[in-house]
């Protein structure tokens, strides 16, 4: 570790980022030979005196600490920037300071204030690359999966490798060693799973069913496994799926044609998405795809409740309607 515990994370690959930061987590252990005070701050929800002042105060509990500050893109005023460098020059040896972004670009002021050794840029995995991990991840369990398998289950989870193994350890939990996981295999386990995920969401969704899709939303959300913006991305997902299915149908494709085109594997899923067509409208679906990516870009700056509000308030709009837009 750098005798300065002062780190810049970029980049959209949150899995790489996350033991990047638990290594740093670990070496200020062994140095201090205790657990370290852990914080998290977001600049929209704690001044940066305050940040500072937390950082440069004693503690009671433990002889170090390590702080992290995401979303720093969104650092921009000179006077955070500022007061963040002052700190950062003096840094006490006891605390650690790892500042996250999913940009892979911050204010050039603030890029300054961490050495360029101390730098990192996570990218998201190639496709390729996101195969060659799940076939890895289940060969090294003693397991096979199918090419289409590999397919299905990345639809399921975001573009990082924390995502994907958390899919991955939920999976393997279901198959023994030498088993070979195939589609329908990836199709009973997002749609049997105990656990609530933006699958059983968007099920409600289609059935206009408004109260058990809220009733979902506050299982998920509440569960703190899962960012409102990753479950709006996957929630887009879908969409544009059924809304392509319905587009296709619409021009003269029949339904199973359709799905074969888009990739509705599973009994179950084509029985979900074709209620959804039949109840949906090609307007509504369309609408609930624009005002989606609009909530997607701007759900990123907001607090995580106002994020809550903002997404339970769409999911109202898709099942109820886009009060004027209709019309419009």
């Amino acid at each position: 570790m750098a005798d300065k515990q002062l780190f810049l994370l970029l980049g959209p690959e949150k899995g790489q980022k996350d033991q990047f930061i638990k290594n740093v987590n670990q070496a200020l252990k062994k140095k201090f030979g205790e657990e370290p005070e852990k914080y998290k701050f977001y600049p929209f929800d704690t001044d940066m005196s305050q940040i500072i002042s937390i950082l440069r105060n004693g503690s009671l509990f433990s002889a170090c600490k390590i702080a992290q500050i995401n979303n720093v893109e969104e650092l921009k005023k000179a006077a955070d920037i500022k007061l963040l460098a002052q700190f950062c020059k003096n840094m006490p040896e006891d605390v650690a300071l790892i500042l996250v972004s999913d940009s892979v670009t911050v204010d050039s002021k603030l890029s300054r204030i961490v050495p360029a050794s101390e730098k990192k840029i996570f990218w998201e995995m190639f496709d390729n690359q996101k195969k060659s991990w799940i076939h890895k991840y289940f060969s090294d369990q003693g397991m096979k999966i199918e090419p289409k398998a590999v397919e299905i289950l990345l639809e399921m989870v975001e573009n990082n490798t924390n995502d994907l193994k958390i899919a991955c350890d939920k999976l393997s939990f279901y198959f023994n060693i030498g088993d070979v996981i195939r589609d329908d295999d990836i199709d009973n386990f997002v749609f049997h799973s105990k656990e609530e995920n933006v699958f059983s969401l968007f099920e409600k969704v289609l059935q206009k069913d408004l109260s058990a899709t809220l009733e979902v939303f506050s299982k998920i959300t509440l569960s703190g496994e899962t960012d409102p913006v990753y479950l709006i991305s996957g929630m887009l997902r879908q969409i544009r799926r059924v809304l392509k299915v319905k587009t296709a149908v619409s021009e003269g494709e029949t339904l199973q044609t359709a799905f074969q085109l888009y990739d509705v594997r599973g009994k179950k899923n084509q029985r979900i998405t074709s209620d959804g067509i039949r109840k949906f409208t090609l307007k509504e679906l369309e609408l609930a795809q624009r005002r989606g990516e609009e909530l997607d870009r701007t759900m990123r700056e907001m607090k995580k409740e106002m994020q809550l509000i903002a997404y339970q308030l769409y999911l109202t709009r898709v099942i109820k309607g886009f009060s004027g837009d209709l019309t419009a």
